[in-house]
């Protein structure tokens, strides 16, 4: 690194000690032949660095920094610009060895048939490429702090979702109060745990951001230290800074999952009462996720039914879907089977979605569909379709074991349709596949509950 008095005596147009140094009205010093050239340049009479103008007063020779100029030449004679092995100007960089070297040098043996350029040109190379990690390092910061303020939204949200369930839960519980006041305030305290739970994981990863930001915030700097520094210094920790920008680390990412689980607090809250009060509940064989639906998109209370209303803010979280749809919750081996009542609801599409989790976006859909005053079948792929009843409560059917998804008219018993074999997807621990619905109506697509029983079984 340059030391003070060096920095101080030189020439911020060469970046060299000044030479026959001249001092401007302004106060700001420059060497003479500096000075001729920046005015033939420009053909101005203005100061390089405030661009201040001055008239035509004859330049005034600093004397005082001529002298020090030539007592600091004179002491520098084994200053970092010089060869230790030579004692000439470093002038040259040699691209095989990645150094910097004299004329002598360039002659020696060890340097036989190695190429050099004049080590300003390199200087300005280095210097672009660094300059171009360090934006890259900039831009990464900026999606940091892009998803801190997502994990600072879901914190946020984290406590409504709170509030939303505990809502949720007392209205349940109020129907059960004179029988089931413990088990609310068991219900209740879950909820409480799970939030201060994942609050504090979302705090540990909010505060993991934030030394993430600092680190690569204290690299930025230092980099942009190194690309103010002088010419010499910059060459020699060049390499060392180059390897450090480019080591960014990797784009910050969304805790998946990361919001409470309405589905585990709300969903078949009633049903898991029954044994001891199965008159008053009912069972609902799927539960749409709340975390999954698009904003545009209004869930029941208890999470049964879903109709197209006003957007609602909701944070952004990687489960949540840019289109007309939501989830249920994820199916398991075996069967399932459920009812969807449709009524007049005249934009709607049922059945069954799965997707790689890895992939959040490669979700494929088999379903049956009305929209457009038609009926369509698996996606529309064998374009419109007219079924033989009118469908009011639609029964979706999958079998697991002989892979197969089925749609019928559960009102009249008639069936629709039934996907083969090879349109079942290859389900692993990564592939899921979920109860879908779609709609762009006001009227709610309504999930019928399952008659209350003392075990549960597909019908």
């Amino acid at each position: 690194m340059a030391s003070l008095a060096e920095d101080h005596l030189q020439c911020p147009t060469c970046l060299e000690i000044f030479k026959d140094p001249v001092i401007l009205p302004c106060s700001h010093n420059f060497c003479r032949a500096c000075l001729q050239q920046w005015r033939e340049q420009k053909g101005d009479r203005t100061c390089p660095i405030c661009r201040t103008e001055f008239s035509s007063i004859d330049i005034i020779i600093n004397l005082a920094l001529k002298n020090m100029c030539e007592v600091f030449s004179q002491a520098s004679v084994e200053s970092d610009d010089i060869c230790i092995l030579h004692k000439e100007k470093l002038k040259l960089f040699c691209v095989d060895h990645q150094v910097l070297v004299c004329h002598i040098c360039k002659d020696a043996k060890i340097h036989a048939g190695h190429k050099f350029f004049p080590f300003i040109e390199v200087h300005e190379d280095h210097k672009d490429k660094l300059q171009e990690g360090l934006q890259e390092a900039k831009n990464r910061l900026k999606d940091y702090i892009e998803t801190r303020d997502y994990c600072n939204e879901q914190a946020t949200y984290i406590k409504v979702q709170r509030e939303q369930v505990e809502n949720k839960i007392k209205i349940d519980f109020e129907e059960l109060r004179r029988f089931l006041q413990a088990e609310e305030e068991a219900r209740l305290s879950a909820v409480r745990e799970e939030e201060k739970e994942k609050s504090r994981m979302m705090k540990e990863k909010i505060q993991a951001l934030s030394r993430d930001m600092a680190a690569l915030s204290d690299e930025i700097r230092s980099t942009e230290e190194k690309l103010t520094s002088d010419p010499i210094s910059f060459m020699k920790n060049f390499k060392n800074a180059m390897t450090k920008i480019q080591k960014l680390p990797d784009k910050p990412k969304l805790l998946s999952g990361a919001l409470l689980d309405e589905v585990k607090h709300v969903g078949n809250l009633k049903f898991s009462m029954w044994e001891r009060m199965k008159e008053m509940v009912s069972y609902s064989p799927v539960i749409l996720d709340p975390n999954t639906g698009n904003p545009t998109l209004s869930l029941s209370e208890d999470l049964t039914s879903v109709s197209h209303q006003k957007e609602h803010q909701r944070p952004n979280n990687p489960e949540k879907s840019k289109f007309k749809y939501v989830l249920g919750s994820a199916l398991v081996s075996q069967t399932h089977m459920w009812d969807v009542e449709v009524g007049d609801n005249r934009h709607w599409k049922l059945g069954v979605a799965w997707q790689n989790s890895c992939l959040p976006h490669s979700m494929k859909v088999s379903s049956i569909a009305f929209c457009d005053d038609k009926y369509r079948k698996f996606g529309g792929s064998f374009g419109s379709w007219n079924p033989p009843v009118k469908l009011q409560k639609i029964r979706v059917h999958v079998d697991m074991n002989k892979r197969s998804v089925s749609f019928s008219e559960s009102r009249t018993n008639t069936e629709l349709c039934k996907t083969a074999p090879s349109y079942w997807p290859h389900l692993s621990d990564n592939m899921k596949m979920f109860p879908y619905f779609y709609t762009t109506d006001t009227i709610p697509l309504q999930i019928i509950p399952l008659a209350c029983r003392v075990t549960t079984q597909s019908q």
